[in-house]
């Protein structure tokens, strides 16, 4: 069975911030844990049953407690939020010895979380590998999903180039994994204009918790599959992508997909990877402007 903590003495610390994180969140909400094939998925809802649903998806190395903090106050008087702690990822989450390379398949995952929630049609919005999750099942299970909003991510073109980047942008501090050199970690996606780590020092500091003690090859079982643009343009009026402007250049090779697709997608100024952290209320009137254009649920 895969390890996802690299200790119990970590994995002691993440949870309790988590649930400290929890109490910050100023919404009332209810914890709950769905079984599938590949273990037991723990989720986080709040909001009235009656709105219109919407899965959130965090990214790699991080869980839905840190994640959606500084966004489940507004999103959830709009809709129905349901945060997901992905399989393999440093939350509350638990696989079972089906969640391997071999047997996991994602699409399917998220199949029977909806499925085990009662949910028929849904709206899903994700960051960074949340949002290329949500792409994903978009294009895979596109009469489920009613709009989807990528963040930071979203289709894969080259998944080892991507992991390179991403690791690059770690280096050299990640070598050495002190606190302080993961703060600096943390500092380099983010946008100085937004002054996160400043405004929100709980949020850095639970990511320091993560970068320190999530074995994340545990998120490699996650296998991507690559972005087939016949198939993504038959969902294209579902999707929206949201990015930072910090370090734009850098995303030239995923903005150039998404302008050759005609994407529909908006640059958020003032923040960088972390793009719902740095600007919340930016990213929240963008979704929900978005989101709400449908009609209510058929």
């Amino acid at each position: 069975m895969v390890k996802v903590f690299r200790s119990e003495a970590g994995k002691k610390q993440v949870l309790q911030s988590y649930n400290e994180l929890l109490g910050r969140w100023g919404v009332a909400f209810k914890e709950l844990d769905v079984d599938t094939p590949y273990g037991t998925t723990h989720c986080i809802t709040a909001g009235d049953t009656a709105l219109p649903p919407l899965l959130l998806l965090h990214g790699v190395g991080d869980n839905s407690a840190v994640m959606w903090l500084l966004n489940m106050k507004e999103l959830s008087r709009h809709f129905y939020c349901i945060a997901v702690d992905t399989l393999g990822g440093p939350g509350k989450s638990m696989p079972n010895t089906s969640f391997h390379k071999k047997t996991f398949n994602q699409v399917d995952w998220i199949s029977c979380v909806a499925d085990g929630l009662g949910l028929e049609q849904f709206y899903l919005a994700g960051v960074s590998n949340g949002a290329y999750m949500a792409f994903n099942y978009t294009v895979n299970e596109p009469e489920k999903v009613l709009k989807a909003v990528c963040m930071e991510g979203g289709m894969v073109t080259a998944p080892l180039k991507s992991m390179i980047q991403t690791l690059l942008m770690m280096f050299p501090e990640i070598l050495m994994p002190t606190r302080n050199n993961l703060l600096k970690v943390f500092n380099k996606l983010s946008s100085p204009e937004s002054r996160l780590r400043e405004k929100h020092p709980e949020v850095a500091e639970h990511v320091v918790l993560l970068m320190k003690y999530h074995n994340q090859q545990a998120m490699f079982i996650h296998k991507p599959q690559l972005y087939d643009q016949d198939r993504s343009q038959a969902v294209l009026e579902k999707l929206y992508f949201l990015l930072g402007d910090y370090r734009l250049d850098r995303k030239k090779d995923f903005t150039s997909v998404l302008d050759r697709g005609n994407f529909r997608y908006s640059v958020i100024q003032g923040s960088g990877h972390g793009v719902n952290h740095e600007q919340p209320e930016r990213v929240h009137r963008k979704m929900i402007d978005f989101l709400k254009e449908d009609q209510v649920l058929q």
